[in-house]
């Protein structure tokens, strides 16, 4: 047989062989294909479907989605703010099995002309996995000046509602849980003249509460200057009710974000506790002689009757917070144990009441300055006038 014949032969085999292989690839590659499209039409990827702001909007139910990112808060630091300039601080709520703190996200922001893609710093302030709901910071740093913001996720752009940032200087800013209706309005009566005292500002989270509490706390803001803000409504739905300790994490990380650049000290307390200087007259003059007095002090520990911590700490030393204390110690700074006979936490009880404040019978009383203790009860019998027909409704 020629040789000619004999590799046309082989060719031939050889052609069916390797269109045999080429089908049979085709087919198997294809049915991959199917399989990734299937998944993905059941297990749709997770995007940022709702968007809302939490001084605006009440947050909606999550419809079975598992992966939502859920926008709480937002805060501009503009060309006035030294250290923070151009600075934007996040705060987002999401499931935990989500693991958005290991995902991209990407800031879109505008000047009127043009629009920049920023990439965002994600931190969980949530340390554990108890709750199913955990809390997440972002912060980015901006070229230019911000005029509209807004978020990239998986290919999906919403728009974010940005406040500007707290620029008043204050000396001491103190952060609470948000307020249900299990507050007793006399603890928020009295520490709030307390605060006022020694030119600290209170910080008060409000939801579900009374209309009679929420005009005393309108009253308050006109008298003592405190700050309220309204907290989203996590509870109103079987969905979002595993928020954990009933949202104190978002309420410190808001507060955090809000006072980072404008306050010298900020603390972490229960509305129901107060700190008061003890050896000086001011909480400024009080806590910077602490942090200047002994090398590498970042935060001051205190602990209330139950041996729970609190911290005081300069905002510039931590990055984000957890209940009452950070995530992450300042690095190389070490934490000073306040000596609980000589500075403590006061909490107030509930045996305290409009006669006991207006005798000078409350927490703490006793190691105030008798011009102090009695500068706090003129206060509070000057604004019983004003609150009276609101105390009324409160019985």
């Amino acid at each position: 047989m020629p040789i000619s014949t004999i590799l046309m032969d082989l060719y031939r085999r050889n052609i069916q062989l390797y269109g045999t292989i080429m089908l049979k690839c085709r087919s198997f590659y294809l049915f991959i294909i199917f399989l990734v499209f299937l998944h993905i039409f059941i297990h749709p990827l997770p995007v940022l479907r709702r968007v809302r702001n939490a001084y605006t909007y009440k947050m909606k139910e999550l419809d079975n989605d598992e992966m939502d990112l859920f926008f709480v808060s937002a805060y501009y630091y503009g060309n006035e703010y030294s250290f923070y300039e151009n600075q934007v601080s996040l705060t987002f709520l999401a499931p935990r099995d989500a693991h958005w703190d290991r995902r991209k996200i990407i800031v879109i922001r505008s000047n009127g002309s043009n629009s920049v893609l920023e990439p965002m710093k994600v931190h969980r302030a949530t340390p554990h996995n108890i709750c199913k709901f955990v809390t997440i910071t972002g912060t980015v740093t901006l070229k230019d000046d911000l005029m509209d913001l807004e978020i990239l996720v998986n290919k999906n752009i919403a728009g974010i509602r940005y406040l500007p940032a707290d620029n008043k200087q204050r000396d001491m800013v103190v952060c609470t849980p948000p307020i249900y209706n299990n507050a007793r309005w006399q603890s928020i009566l009295l520490i709030a003249h307390v605060y006022a005292r020694f030119n600290g500002h209170l910080q008060l989270y409000l939801s579900n509460s009374k209309p009679a509490f929420f005009d005393l706390l309108e009253e308050l803001k006109r008298h003592t200057g405190i700050s309220v803000s309204s907290f989203p409504d996590f509870f109103g739905n079987s969905q979002l009710d595993e928020i954990e300790f009933g949202g104190i994490t978002v309420a410190s990380s808001d507060c955090l974000s809000k006072y980072k650049s404008s306050a010298s000290f900020i603390a972490f307390l229960e509305w129901d506790e107060f700190l008061i200087p003890t050896r000086f007259s001011s909480f400024f003059d009080e806590f910077a002689n602490f942090f200047e007095s002994e090398i590498f002090v970042g935060l001051l520990e205190y602990k209330n009757s139950k041996g729970i911590s609190k911290m005081v700490s300069r905002p510039l030393n931590i990055d984000s917070i957890w209940l009452n204390e950070p995530v992450e110690r300042p690095y190389k700074l070490k934490t000073k144990k306040m000596a609980q006979n000589t500075s403590k936490i006061y909490e107030v009880d509930e045996s305290i009441d409009l006669d006991s404040m207006t005798r000078g019978k409350f927490p703490g009383a006793e190691d105030l300055r008798s011009s102090d203790r009695q500068a706090i009860v003129r206060d509070i019998k000057k604004k019983i006038s004003n609150f009276f027909e609101i105390f009324e409704n409160f019985t």
